[in-house]
């Protein structure tokens, strides 16, 4: 009879919540939550209660965890961290007492990062990492290879459509989030998470790029190319790459790219935050059949995938289809069971994290370059900023104090007005960085407005032309020059030769979008909402800031899915903060 392994939960966020939890509770047989980790004391209370863990089994930190290990107060075979996206300091940790994890990606943002847990598997010679792609272990995604082999294969084409958090999570009753972390702990985790992101993208990345490659690639093309690995091998060569539109973050994103045996490959990954549903099918190409995929999100535990293949079989087309047994989420944690228990090798691990984070990287350089630009800080532009702080550190001494010292810190840290939604800054998805400060743009769904016959010829002027109500502006830590007048032409760095001047209302960040009736954010955590008082106060004031992003989501909340919202592009007032990037769905 296989034994009954004794878990541990870290990061009591969505993830935890609406995918892990569930799974856990309904196989008793294989598992038992022995104990609940999450640095929120409220978030932490609020997700024991509801999941009727006991009070001696909740813990602040994974420190705490390992002490109660130590003591043998607590016995524990396996652990799931679906913490931020600052993984591996934790991680390291548990595997240091030979503990076996199931994490939720990212592992890291860059390759040194991940290299760190792959280096220490190699060391010790036992694999003691498995990456939750619950879909790599989908019945449905098993018999792909089955029906269409690798060496017949011509061509894969697989489509993501990612909505915002209602349809994901709307059913999964998650605890809110929580904003009770001490101000200085919020800020060392915002710039813990900020050095881990610039040094995975670049120093001559924008914002705008760090956004992408975390909010998109990450969080989201990153599934994708694991489910093509487990099926047909990993992706060798990236041959094109677009994004679009222009401007708007995340938005789409297209690869093509190549598998081992030469078959090409596609993968297309929108984020729709308007969307009714999400979408994920897959399409394979031989010279004899036909195969579709259609993959439910994983959230949606009661969902099973299906297999339709098309085939001339005696001078008929013929079609058969296949629905898997049971979710990918249960499928993937018998696979984690099996991995404990037995050693039997996970389809991803941290070797396999690293490939894919590198490549990841190779997409964003690919897109940068498109551009006319380089990831890598030029090195005149290098000796420019050197000069520039020197500069400033001879005029002020105290400017080289700590980033928390500034000014600009204490608006990042400012307190909610209400608690967060419910599905609100989950721990394992990954933590949005500092906006560039610019004016919030037009929404896209915005009608353009009919002038009235009475109106002045000042008002009958095009929308984009008048003078619009702009909040007064954080501070900018991109370094960026605000106009007074939006409208005005901003001298951005990252701008092409010779191109037009742009504005302050050119980017447009859906991802921070709001949809009406959604109650509920998802990746990355949600920015903070504000009370009815508070926004009946900012009305009258002749508008209303966007809200502020959370950074204390906990469990997977911090680290990366998109959040609906009808707030349009970025508040130049409103917070952002490391907690706005999250996971998308495995």
């Amino acid at each position: 009879m296989p034994k009954t392994l004794n878990v541990a939960v870290i990061g009591a966020g969505t993830m935890a919540q609406a995918v892990h939890l569930p799974v856990l509770r309904r196989r008793w047989d294989r598992f038992t939550v022995a104990a609940l980790v999450d640095h929120s004391p409220r978030r932490r209370r609020e997700a024991s209660d509801v999941w009727g863990i006991g009070e001696d089994k909740r813990y602040e930190s994974v420190g705490d965890l390992i002490a109660a290990v130590r003591s043998k107060t607590l016995s524990l075979d396996a652990a799931v961290l679906a913490t931020d996206g600052l993984h591996v300091e934790d991680l390291l940790q548990l595997m240091r007492r030979g503990i076996p994890v199931l994490v939720e990606p990212p592992l890291g943002f860059s390759a040194e990062e991940v290299a760190k847990v792959a280096d220490f598997e190699r060391m010790t010679g036992r694999r003691l990492v498995m990456m939750a792609y619950p879909q790599q272990y989908d019945e449905s995604v098993a018999r792909m290879s089955e029906q269409i082999a690798t060496k017949d294969l011509r061509m894969v084409d697989h489509e993501v459509l990612m909505p915002a958090s209602q349809p994901l999570f709307g059913g999964a009753h998650v605890t809110s989030s929580s904003y009770d972390l001490p101000s200085d702990v919020r800020s060392q985790r915002r710039s813990d998470l900020q050095a881990a992101v610039v040094a995975g993208s670049g120093e001559g990345a924008t914002q705008r790029d760090r956004d992408l490659y975390v909010k998109g690639l990450l969080t989201g093309v990153a599934h994708q190319m694991a489910v093509m690995e487990a099926v047909y091998g990993p992706i060798t060569r990236v041959t094109a790459v677009r994004h679009w539109p222009k401007g708007v973050i995340p938005g789409s994103l297209e690869i093509l790219g190549e598998l081992e045996g030469g078959a090409h490959v596609r993968l297309v990954w929108h984020y729709l935050p308007f969307a009714p549903e999400y979408s994920e099918h897959i399409k394979v190409l031989s010279a004899r059949r036909r195969m579709e995929v259609e993959l439910p999100a994983p959230s949606h535990g009661d969902r099973r995938s299906g297999v339709s293949l098309r085939e001339k079989k005696g001078g008929a087309v013929q079609e058969t289809a296949t629905v898997a047994t049971k979710g990918s989420v249960e499928a993937m944690w018998e696979a984690f069971h099996s991995f404990v228990e037995k050693g039997v090798r996970p389809v991803s691990g941290a070797e396999e994290a690293r490939n894919q984070v590198t490549l990841l990287r190779e997409v964003l350089s690919t897109i940068v370059v498109a551009d006319g630009r380089s990831l890598d800080l030029a090195p005149d532009a290098a000796d420019e900023e050197q000069g520039s702080d020197s500069e400033a550190e001879s005029a002020d001494p105290s400017a080289s104090g700590p980033l928390d010292s500034e000014p600009a810190a204490e608006t990042l840290e400012q307190e909610p007005a209400t608690a967060a939604d419910v599905a609100g800054a989950p721990d394992g998805e990954p933590p949005a960085l500092e906006p560039e400060s610019q004016p919030a743009p037009e929404t896209l769904e915005q009608e353009p407005a009919t002038p009235s016959p009475h109106s002045s010829p000042a008002d009958q002027r095009p929308t984009e032309q008048r003078q619009p109500v702009v909040p007064a502006a954080a501070s900018d830590p991109s370094g960026l020059p605000e106009p007074t007048n939006p409208t005005e032409p901003i001298d951005y760095p990252d701008a092409e030769p010779g191109a037009a001047p742009r504005t302050g209302r050119d980017v447009l960040d859906v991802w921070n979008l709001r949809s009406d009736g959604l109650d509920e954010s998802t990746w990355p955590p949600e920015p903070h909402r504000t009370s009815d008082a508070q926004r009946e106060g900012d009305d009258s004031a002749g508008g209303s800031a966007a809200p502020a992003a959370s950074p204390e989501g906990t469990g997977d909340d911090e680290a990366a899915s998109p959040q609906g919202s009808e707030t349009t592009g970025t508040d130049p007032s409103a917070e952002s903060t490391a907690g706005e990037y999250r996971n998308r769905p495995s």
